[in-house]
């Protein structure tokens, strides 16, 4: 996932600077951090709108950068949370989630 982020950052924002494009990633994986620590907060409280925040500017920062899978993944979840379903299959969205965060902080 960080080679594609790395790769989009150079390509779509024409970014050549290894020490900006380290600094990207860095910054990135924060926000992957502290949205999916907000979304399952919220959750856990019974706030879906607040989650439903917490994953759209995880979903608006992952479009950033070209972060697809957790685009997609922040996509379905927002949706599901707007229309106020929090099931199974919110519940799997979030499992998502932290994989997709457990492989990014795995990767160089």
């Amino acid at each position: 996932m960080k080679a594609e982020i790395r790769q989009h950052i150079r390509d779509s924002l024409e970014i050549e600077d290894p020490a900006t494009i380290a600094m990207l990633v860095e910054y990135y994986g924060a926000s992957l951090q502290e949205n999916i620590g907000a979304l399952n907060t919220a959750l856990q409280s019974g706030n879906p709108q607040t989650a439903a925040n917490a994953a759209h500017a995880l979903k608006g920062a992952s479009a950033n950068v070209g972060a697809k899978e957790v685009y997609e993944v922040t996509s379905a979840l927002e949706k599901l949370l707007l229309a106020g379903h929090v099931n199974q299959e919110t519940q799997q969205l979030q499992e998502k989630l932290v994989e997709l965060q457990t492989k990014y902080g795995h990767e160089k």
